[in-house]
């Protein structure tokens, strides 16, 4: 076991990826890499304590009970042997969809992937008349044909090629870089989208989070105040550095044409922005639907609700923080004994079977 302070991970893969367990013990614990590259996981705060357990991850399941949806889930991350956000994710919605985590969860999955398909299409479109528009052409008959239709799809060739040439390239390589591009913009998708992508609406819900947290713990006298008041904060910094990076892809993308033209150099410092954010919200989503669930509840389950969140917040690496935010949690917790309530009595191997069904439906809302 690692304490707090000693744990502080310097960058986003120390600090790992959150994976979506239902066993509450594990339940938002984070996978990395060793130094050997094998998965391993890190366990914070059993039994009450301040600890962060390292475990292999081969070992999870025999170190801890773990419900028949979990262990799908550790078989599918073992197999794919990746741990950032978007490998964790893949994973968790092909968990979901097998129905392991109860009906809602499908459904949730099947409208996330819905939803990816939707934005997929929708950023290769824009993205595409975005080309178009830095040639001088128009694209209104593209629209009007249907990009995934024979007609829109012959347009968009023969316009991309006169694209390409004004432009002053191939038209491959034109088509190549519109197509790498829309792979980083998935999920953030474009600031002029109709429908914002799931990293802007998942930074919108998390702006919404901290001004609920900030107020209740403002108002609050009970000892859970202070921790969600640190909640609250730790939500402002992450949504500061998100803010800036999204700024800063945003800024690239409007300067298309040149965006285009020096494509070698920009895709570097676009992939490194798009991974960044991806890994600044992290972990954020089931919280948010945690405490959105917890504010509808009565006093003592809010009280619980801010000691389960800060059990898992995802604190910023400290290269990414100016103030240290391992440090002020350990602060916190010495201040307040209390701490952070343990999800079950992990030596008995008994699990809270109420808890796996509320975790199942609160994953179900946040996939």
């Amino acid at each position: 076991m690692r304490s707090l302070t000693n744990f502080a991970p310097s960058t986003f893969e120390d600090r790992g990826a959150a994976v979506a367990f239902t066993t509450p013990v594990l339940a938002q614990t984070r996978v990395r890499k060793d130094s050997r590259e094998q998965l391993e996981v890190l366990i914070p705060n059993l039994s009450e304590g301040r600890g962060i357990y390292v475990v292999p991850w081969k070992s999870l399941p025999l170190a801890f009970p773990m419900t028949v949806h979990d262990r799908m889930l550790h078989d599918l991350i073992a197999k794919s042997e990746g741990c950032s956000p978007d490998d964790i994710r893949k994973a968790v919605l092909e968990a979901a969809r097998c129905g392991l985590a109860g009906p809602q969860a499908v459904e949730a999955a099947e409208i996330a992937l819905g939803d990816d398909e939707e934005q997929r299409l929708l950023i290769n479109y824009q993205l595409i008349v975005e080309a178009l528009k830095s040639a001088g052409l128009e694209s209104t008959d593209i629209l009007r044909a249907g990009l995934a239709s024979a007609e829109g799809q012959k347009l968009t060739r023969d316009l991309m090629s006169k694209a390409a040439h004004k432009l002053g390239m191939e038209p491959t390589e034109l088509f190549s870089r519109i197509a790498e591009l829309a792979g980083y913009l998935e999920s953030i998708g474009l600031s002029t989208s109709p429908k914002p992508a799931r990293l802007r609406r998942l930074m919108r819900d998390l702006n919404g989070f901290r001004d609920s947290m900030t107020e209740w713990a403002t108002d609050n006298v009970s000892e859970a105040a202070p921790i969600g008041g640190f909640c609250a904060e730790v939500a402002e910094h992450t949504v500061n550095h998100a803010r800036n990076v999204m700024t800063q892809l945003d800024q690239s993308v409007a300067s298309f044409e040149t965006l285009l033209r020096q494509w070698d150099t920009k895709r570097v410092l676009v992939r490194k922005a798009a991974t960044r954010l991806s890994w600044l919200l992290d972990g954020w989503e089931f919280l948010i639907v945690l405490w959105s669930d917890a504010v509808t509840r009565n006093r003592h389950e809010q009280d619980m609700a801010v000691h389960d969140i800060f059990r898992v917040i995802p604190l910023l690496p400290k290269d990414e923080a100016r103030a240290d935010q391992i440090l002020a949690a350990e602060k916190l917790l010495q201040s307040n004994r209390r701490s952070v309530r343990a999800y079950v009595d992990w030596r008995s191997g008994q699990l809270d079977v109420d808890l796996v069904m509320r975790i199942e439906t609160i994953k179900g809302r946040a996939a």
